[in-house]
């Protein structure tokens, strides 16, 4: 399957003749999908946003009316990059919901309303690979609605520093389940579930919160010794809740045998953010 980089999807009117007409007339609407690839404008598009981490595989899109009722699906895969998807909708609808690279189960869902739709959860029992699960909406005005989309996971990239090597990093603690939108700050219903992750390797977890955080295991060695650190995520010296679509870059520094700095830097999927703070007493082998 031909694989998408998509970081905004702009759906536009085609008037197709009807200019003069009063859209209330119109009984469907041809409409266009837009897939631009790397507009400066999407939140997609950042300075550490790969390929990869922008690649979509499929798009389905949920045409919702003021009464909230999905009024119909498009399903959209192997579109060529930077063309148009011309799709007639009901001039009921009146905002769009969109789930990019959706896995089977969700995607033989047929939820009719928005309240189903913010309630689909993802399985996230294994660590996340692109292509990544990504959702947004937009409403419809003016012809024209633009849909951001975010993807449901956060970006940790951890790297050793003052001549510390990581040899593994293991993530537990982290959700096994997650909404597919973001429900505005909203706790994703979860059990909890571990998995390991290569040395230097950046992962991708669901986010999680500060409640009941996601912990990280670093193994690696410092002047010939080796040592295992275990952390959670902090910022300003306190728990945080791990964000979807955000990126935590981490810095694991032993300062001796029996002290290791770690710093942790929110680059820019989101705002910059850094501090730092110590691990004490982890005593080398």
């Amino acid at each position: 399957m031909k694989k998408l980089v998509l970081l905004s999807v702009i759906l536009g009117l085609l008037f197709g003749g009807c200019t003069e007409q009063n859209p209330e007339e119109i009984d469907d609407l041809q409409i266009v999908i837009f897939i631009n690839a790397r507009s400066i404008s999407s939140p997609l598009l950042k300075s550490n946003g790969t390929e990869e981490e922008t690649v979509i595989e499929k798009l389905v899109i949920y045409g919702v009316d003021a009464d909230n009722t999905v009024v119909k699906k498009f399903t959209v895969e192997q579109q060529q990059e930077g063309s148009g998807i011309e799709l007639t909708i009901s001039r009921r609808i009146k905002t769009f919901y969109a789930i990019a690279n959706p896995s089977s189960g969700m995607e033989a869902q047929n939820p009719v309303n928005v309240s189903e739709l913010t309630d689909m959860l993802a399985d996230f029992s294994s660590a996340p690979q692109s292509p990544f699960l990504m959702s947004g909406k937009a409403d419809l005005n003016n012809f024209h609605a633009r849909i951001e989309l975010v993807r449901a996971v956060a970006k940790i990239q951890i790297t050793g520093e003052n001549k510390f090597e990581i040899q593994s990093v293991t993530v537990s603690n982290t959700p096994d389940k997650g909404y597919v939108f973001d429900k505005d700050g909203t706790s994703p219903p979860a059990a909890m579930t571990s998995y390991p992750q290569s040395a230097d390797a950046t992962l991708y977890v669901a986010e999680n919160t500060k409640t009941n955080p996601t912990n990280f295991s670093i193994t690696g060695t410092f002047e010939g010794k080796t040592a295992t650190y275990d952390f959670v995520i902090k910022i300003n010296s306190e728990d945080v809740d791990i964000l979807r679509n955000t990126h935590y870059k981490v810095g694991i520094s032993p300062i001796s045998a029996s002290e290791c700095s770690i710093t942790v830097e929110i680059p820019d999927w989101i705002d910059i953010v850094t501090d730092s703070y110590t691990i004490p007493d982890e005593l080398f082998e």
